[in-house]
C-alpha cells in the first residue's frame, strides 16, 4: 500500500523539525518526577556549548536542589527571559538527539492531567516509552540513509548537530503519583464547529471511505457495528467490526492523514492487525503491552516521522505521536480494560475526547492547509457505553442513520428460573446446543471462571470469607477453596458465626460447567476458554465452547448457536453499571454467531433482558440516563473520589465550600483489607459536580493535593525514608466503580 506523504524532497528529521533556541537564553523544563508539587515548568539557562543541539521536546538532564544532583526532564519551550530573579542553573546535557516530546503531545498531557487533577509527568510516562540507545541509533542511521537516497543532486548535507548518546539511569518511569484522577468528559458547551478539509479530496465509492472523509474534517461519530465474522482474502477470519475499522483507517491514511486505533486487549489488536495486513498495509505501528521495550521504542520513533501512519494499540496508544492526525478510532469503550490503572487513571475515551478537541500541528510542507484541523473521533462498538450515549443525546457525537445487522435473539422462557429445571441448561437450550453441534461450533457464555464461584458454611449457610482480607472464598479447582481477592488458600478456615469448619460449593463456574457438559453431551468436543485457559480462535468443526464473558474465542465462519447463561447472576452484580455491562457482554457474544446462526438467552427476565432480546438497547440506555440524571449519578454528572486520613480529606473538601453545582457524599470510613489491602483509619468522600464545574473542581482539589504533598515531610518526620504515608490525600476522577458495592 502506498504512503500518501510521498515527495521528491527528503523528509525533515524530528531534530530538524523541532524548535531551536534561536538565541533565546532560557529553557523551560518539565521535570520527570512523581511529586505533585513539582508538576510545573522550571527555568534553566541554555549553555553555549549546547545551544546548537538543544531542541523543544528533547530529554535532558538538569541540576535540581544541588549542582551535583541531576534529574531528567523534557524541554517544553524556550524563552527570552525568566521570572526568576536569581541566577539560573544551566542544562547539564542532553539524552540523545531525538526530540521525544512533540508540542501536540505536551498540550494533550497538560490538558488531560489538568482535567483529571493529576500530573502531566504521569501522562508522559504512559506516552513515551523507555529509551533504547541501540534502537535509536539504528533508526537515525536508517533515516539518514533514506534522506540521502532522495536528496536532489548537488544538495548539501542535512543540518543538525549531535549530542551524547548516554543511556538513562535513575529515571522514574512507571512510578505512581499521589495525584490521582481521570480525565473528565466533555460538557454540553464544549461542542465546536467542524474545521474544513484544507483542500483534501476524499476517496469515494465505499461506506468506509465516506466515514473517513467525515473524520478528516473533524467529525465526531458513534457507530454500532454489525454482528458476524468476516473472512479476509488471506483466509483468516476476523470480526466484521475489525474489517470495517481497518478499511476506515486505511481510507484516512489514503487521504494523507494518520489514524490511531485504540482497542481493549490483544485479541482485538490481532484481529485489526490481520485485517490491515490483508488490505495490503504492512507498516502498522503497534503500541502493545506484549512488546519488548526495544519493539515499543522502535515503533515510537517511527510514529515521530513526518509521514502518515496507522497506529494500533491498547489504551496508551491514544497518546502516540502522529503526523497530521486525521482520526482517533476507539473500539468498545465500555470495556474496563480501557480504564488506565496508573495515576492519574485517565480512561482512554476521555483522553481521546480531549485530543480530538485540540488542534494539531501545522504541516511541514504547505499543502494548502490553513493550519492543521482537529482529528475526527469515532466510537465503535456492538453496545454503547452510557458515556457515549450521553454524548449522542446532547448532540456532541452523531450516530449512524442505518441500523446495523444483528443476530437473531430468542429467549428460552422468560418466566423460567434456574431452579425450574434440572442440570445446567433448560431443555430448550439443550436442544439448541445439540442442533448446532450437528453442523459446527456452539458457544456457551458463563458468568465466572473456576469450578464454583461461592463457598458457604455447611452448618449455618453463611458466605465463607477469607481470614486475611475478608474477601469471598470460592473453588477455582474442585476440592480446593481459596480467596477470590488475595488468593490465600482456606486450609484452616473456621466460620466466625457458628465455628463450623466445613464449606460446600455453590454456583457453577466455567470448569464445573465443562465437567457437566462432558456428561450431558457425551461424545461432543468440549473446549474451555477463560482467563487461565485463553483461546483466541477455533476452527469450524463441531465443538461446545464454554467461555467466560470477554474470553469467547472467534470461530471460523461463526458459531451455529450462542447460548447465554447466568443472566440473573450477572444482573445481580453490585455495580451501577451492571445493566450496561450485561448488554455489552451479551451483544459481543451474539456478534460471534454465523450470519444464519442464532443467540439464545437461556433464562432471566426484566427490562435489561427484554431490551437485549428485542434489540432495544439504545432505548434502555436513554431511560437509564434519565434515571441517573434524577439521582445525580455518572455520567449525568462527574464524580471525584477523595480519600486519605480524616484531616487530609476534610482540608481538601473545605476547598470546595461555596462552589455551586457541587455536592459531596461522606466522608465515610474505608473498610480495611480488601483487594488493595487498605490500612485502617482511612476515609473517603465522593464529590459530585456538573460538567461546567469540572475545571474549577479539579484545580481546587489539585491545590489541596499539592499542599498535602508539600507539607508531608514535616508530618512524616521519623518515618522510614521512601515509605508513602497511608493517610496521604489521593484523588481519582471519573472512577467507573465509585458507586459499586
Amino acid at each position: 500500500m502506498r504512503a500518501c506523504s510521498g515527495s521528491a524532497v527528503s523528509p525533515a528529521s524530528a531534530f530538524e523539525r523541532a524548535e531551536a533556541p534561536n538565541g533565546r537564553p532560557v529553557a523551560r523544563v518539565l521535570l520527570d518526577s512523581a511529586l505533585p508539587q513539582l508538576d510545573h515548568l522550571f527555568d534553566y539557562a541554555v549553555p553555549d556549548e549546547l545551544a546548537e543541539v538543544l531542541r523543544v521536546g528533547q530529554r535532558v538532564r538538569v541540576p535540581f536542589r544541588s549542582k551535583d544532583r541531576k534529574n531528567f526532564g523534557y524541554i517544553v519551550e524556550f524563552a527570552e527571559r525568566s521570572e526568576f530573579s536569581g541566577s539560573l542553573a544551566p542544562i547539564a546535557d542532553t539524552v540523545g538527539t531525538v526530540p521525544m516530546l512533540t508540542p501536540e503531545i505536551w498540550r494533550l498531557a497538560r490538558a488531560v492531567s489538568d482535567r483529571a487533577g493529576g500530573s502531566a509527568g504521569d501522562i508522559l510516562r504512559l506516552a513515551i516509552p523507555t529509551r533504547q540507545v541501540r534502537v535509536e541509533k539504528q533508526h537515525l542511521a536508517a533515516s539518514a540513509a533514506d534522506a540521502e537516497a532522495v536528496r536532489p543532486a548537488g544538495a548539501g548535507p542535512e543540518g543538525g548537530g549531535s549530542a551524547g548518546e548516554g543511556s538513562e539511569g535513575g529515571g522514574s518511569a512507571g512510578e505512581g503519583s499521589e495525584g490521582e484522577g481521570s480525565a473528565g468528559d466533555v460538557s454540553e458547551g464544549d461542542a465546536t464547529g467542524l474545521p474544513g478539509t484544507g483542500g483534501l479530496e476524499a476517496p469515494a465509492g465505499t461506506p468506509e471511505a465516506a466515514i473517513a472523509a467525515e473524520l478528516v474534517t473533524g467529525a465526531r461519530l458513534a457507530h454500532l457495528a454489525s454482528h458476524g465474522p468476516e473472512r479476509l482474502e488471506t483466509g483468516e477470519w476476523v470480526g466484521g467490526w475489525a474489517a470495517q475499522l481497518a478499511k476506515i483507517a486505511l481510507a484516512v491514511f489514503e487521504l494523507g492523514r494518520s489514524a490511531i486505533l485504540v482497542v481493549p486487549d490483544y485479541r482485538d489488536l490481532d484481529q485489526l492487525r490481520d485485517a490491515l495486513a490483508a488490505l495490503g498495509h504492512e507498516e502498522t505501528i503497534r503500541v502493545d503491552s506484549r512488546q519488548s521495550n526495544a519493539e515499543r521504542y522502535a515503533g515510537f520513533l517511527r510514529a515521530l516521522d513526518a509521514e502518515p501512519r496507522i497506529i494500533l494499540g491498547n489504551r496508551s496508544a491514544v497518546y502516540a505521536p502522529a503526523h497530521r492526525l486525521g482520526a482517533i478510532i476507539v473500539w468498545d469503550d465500555g470495556d474496563p480494560l480501557l480504564a488506565e490503572p496508573l495515576a492519574p487513571y485517565v480512561h482512554a475515551r476521555d483522553a481521546a475526547l480531549v485530543r480530538a478537541s485540540l488542534r494539531g500541528e501545522a504541516p511541514l510542507v504547505d499543502e494548502g492547509d490553513e493550519g492543521a484541523p482537529r482529528p475526527g473521533l469515532l466510537f465503535a462498538s456492538h453496545a454503547r457505553s452510557a458515556e457515549v450515549q450521553r454524548l449522542v443525546e446532547i448532540g456532541y457525537v452523531r450516530s449512524q442513520l442505518n441500523p446495523p445487522r444483528r443476530t437473531r435473539v430468542i429467549h428460552a422462557d422468560s418466566s423460567m428460573t434456574p431452579d425450574a429445571f434440572a442440570g445446567r441448561v433448560p431443555e430448550y437450550a439443550a436442544r439448541t446446543i445439540r442442533e448446532g453441534l450437528r453442523s459446527g461450533p456452539v458457544l456457551v457464555q458463563v458468568a465466572t471462571p473456576g469450578y464454583a464461584p461461592v463457598a458457604v458454611c455447611v452448618e449455618c449457610g453463611d458466605l465463607a470469607r477469607c481470614a486475611a482480607c475478608a474477601g469471598p472464598i470460592g473453588f477455582r479447582v474442585v476440592g480446593r477453596a481459596s480467596c477470590r481477592w488475595c488468593g490465600e488458600y482456606a486450609a484452616d478456615w473456621r466460620c466466625p458465626t457458628c465455628d463450623g469448619r466445613r464449606m460446600e460449593e455453590r454456583g457453577m463456574g466455567s470448569a464445573r460447567t465443562v465437567e457437566q457438559f462432558e456428561r450431558q453431551f457425551e461424545g461432543a468436543r468440549v473446549i474451555l476458554s477463560d482467563g487461565e485457559h485463553p483461546r483466541e480462535r477455533i476452527d469450524a468443526r463441531p465443538a461446545l465452547v464454554v467461555a467466560t464473558r470477554g474470553a469467547e474465542p472467534l470461530a471460523a465462519g461463526g458459531y451455529r448457536a450462542v447460548v447465554l447463561l447466568d443472566a440473573e447472576r450477572l444482573l445481580g452484580l453490585e455495580s451501577l453499571r451492571a445493566g450496561e455491562d450485561c448488554l455489552r457482554w451479551w451483544e459481543n457474544a451474539a456478534a460471534l454467531a454465523a450470519p444464519d446462526g442464532r443467540c439464545l438467552m437461556a433464562s432471566g427476565g426484566g427490562p435489561v433482558v427484554q431490551a437485549f432480546v428485542l434489540g432495544q438497547t439504545e432505548q434502555w440506555l436513554r431511560g437509564e440516563l434519565r434515571d441517573r440524571q434524577a439521582l445525580r449519578y455518572p455520567p449525568a454528572v462527574r464524580v471525584a473520589s477523595v480519600s486519605g486520613g480524616p484531616a487530609e480529606v476534610e482540608r481538601a473538601l473545605a476547598q470546595l465550600d461555596g462552589l455551586s453545582g457541587v455536592d459531596r457524599l461522606g466522608p465515610t470510613p474505608i473498610p480495611p483489607g480488601g483487594p488493595a489491602n487498605t490500612p485502617r483509619g482511612l476515609v473517603r468522600a465522593i464529590v459530585r459536580f456538573d460538567y461546567a464545574r469540572g475545571d474549577e473542581v479539579a484545580r481546587r482539589l489539585r491545590g489541596a493535593l499539592v499542599a498535602d504533598a508539600a507539607g508531608s515531610s514535616a508530618r512524616s518526620r521519623g518515618r522510614q525514608p521512601g515509605r508513602a504515608r497511608p493517610e496521604a490525600l489521593r484523588l481519582r476522577f471519573d472512577d467507573r466503580g465509585v458507586f459499586d458495592g
